[in-house]
């Protein structure tokens, strides 16, 4: 008799989700990636992406491996920081909790519930943004699915939180606005 091949369950999506009082475009359950450990992580959506009414940028919260989430700003190609890597942007020019680490084309080949690019068929963005981003994984951060990250914290008596969608949504929005900002400078 043959085996089965055991598939894992697809992702699926939501276009009811509010954060901060604004409708999200689009929200993806991902169950490859969610934490295998109980925790308010498990109720919330593992990428959520829209555009931002105040500066009309794109933008993502995504869950990464490990459980602990990321904030990610879409770049139009006349922007001043189209293209630069995340090392090369100087910590004053924008101020994001733990610094930038992210820095990348759309990426198109990706699956929607889990690539950094806007949400396919917004007729408003192309496929040339550049995603600047953050994300939450440093020694004060809580990664749900990160043993060893949790213990070195505790050796250190670091106390750890969970940044959760509510506390990445106002981190991306005010990434957001100081990107916005430096476009209305140049």
């Amino acid at each position: 008799m043959a085996k089965r091949k055991k598939f894992a369950p697809a992702a699926s999506t939501r276009s009811d989700v509010v954060i901060g009082g604004q409708r999200m475009d689009i929200a993806y359950h991902e169950p490859a990636i969610q934490p295998t450990n109980a925790g308010p992580w498990r109720v919330e959506p593992d990428k959520i992406a829209w555009t931002d009414r105040a500066t009309g940028y794109c933008c993502i919260i995504r869950r990464e491996r490990g459980g602990h989430l990321g904030a990610y700003v879409g770049l139009p190609r006349r922007h001043m920081l189209f293209g630069y890597e995340a090392d090369a942007i100087p910590p004053d020019v924008v101020s994001v909790p733990g610094g930038l680490d992210y820095a990348a084309p759309c990426d198109q080949r990706g699956p929607a519930s889990r690539s950094i690019c806007h949400v396919r068929g917004n007729t408003h963005h192309h496929d040339d943004l550049w995603w600047v981003g953050t994300v939450c994984n440093r020694l004060t951060d809580l990664v749900p699915d990160d043993a060893k990250h949790a213990a070195e914290a505790q050796r250190l008596g670091i106390r750890q939180t969970y940044r959760d969608a509510q506390t990445l949504y106002g981190i991306c929005t005010d990434l957001a606005a100081e990107l916005k900002a430096l476009e209305s400078d140049r």
